[in-house]
């Protein structure tokens, strides 16, 4: 495991995050879906390590629970209720246990989750993922499930505190959310309309990403070229390519994933001359 720069230390741990002894409660996140909800959980672990909480070394004896779900892969909500199901029994013998579901599913169906699995503590959407640690001391306090599904972003998720999963790669948001209308896509309904990080603050990351070892940084967009649309710039992302072939110890670029109708002269030009 690797923990980026940005991340904080801990000073005044949450009292959610402490059992009743005093040491600091366990974690585990569980990934379901595309590499935008992997790195989403990447900033979940951070946020609560920021907040006290730490990593279990059994996942099955974590004191927090946490499924990052998926709407759109075949079988999502088959994949939740299956996790939850096997989780009902468990959280009974352990009732101090706490449960939270978040991501693209707990956006779609926000209360419906706690009608089904009433044993959850806490769901949240893709637009809050920062407000997990207080939603779960909330839900400790009050002692009931705490939903909160936001209709617009409050934090990028990048700004949040990120525990990364490899030395050597990182993954690095630079849009959120989608234009574009397909009949078949429920993205645009769940991540918003796209909103673009400004590129000065995307470079400032991967160099800190590349300061802290990473020698392979794939950028993450729903529709990753076309970046720049939010700011007015409609060859901002061949320009952060070209940029980032400048950055001294970074090997190799990747991004996903591309629109083929944003798949400009530009870019293709950026990608055949940037080495990285």
């Amino acid at each position: 495991m690797s923990l980026a720069s940005a991340d904080p230390t801990v000073i005044d741990p949450s009292p959610a995050a402490l059992r009743a002894d005093g040491s600091p409660r366990s974690y585990t996140v569980r990934t379901l879906g595309c590499q935008m909800n992997v790195h989403d959980s990447e900033r979940l672990s951070g946020s609560l390590e920021a907040a006290g909480y730490i990593a279990a070394d059994d996942a099955e004896q974590a004191d927090v629970i946490v499924i990052n779900t998926c709407a759109v892969r075949e079988n999502a909500a088959n994949k939740l209720y299956g996790n939850l199901g096997q989780l009902a029994s468990i959280k009974r013998e352990r009732t101090d246990m706490q449960i939270a579901v978040g991501g693209c599913l707990a956006q779609k169906d926000q209360g419906v989750i706690v009608e089904k699995a009433p044993w959850v503590d806490v769901v949240f959407g893709t637009h809050n993922m920062g407000s997990l640690p207080a939603l779960l001391e909330r839900a400790r306090h009050n002692q009931e499930a705490q939903v909160e599904i936001l209709e617009s972003l409050e934090v990028f998720p990048s700004t949040l505190p990120t525990k990364r999963d490899s030395a050597s790669s990182g993954w690095v948001s630079i849009s959120v959310g989608c234009n574009n209308t397909c009949t078949f896509c429920i993205v645009p309904a769940l991540r918003g309309k796209e909103k673009d990080r400004r590129p000065g603050d995307v470079l400032a990351e991967v160099q800190a990403l590349v300061d802290d070892g990473a020698i392979e940084i794939t950028l993450l967009g729903q529709n990753v070229n076309t970046y720049g649309v939010e700011f007015g710039d409609r060859h901002a992302f061949s320009k952060l390519l070209r940029a980032m072939g400048e950055i001294e110890g970074l090997e190799r670029v990747r991004f996903t994933s591309p629109h083929p109708a944003a798949f400009t002269t530009d870019v293709i030009e950026a990608m055949a001359e940037t080495p990285t």
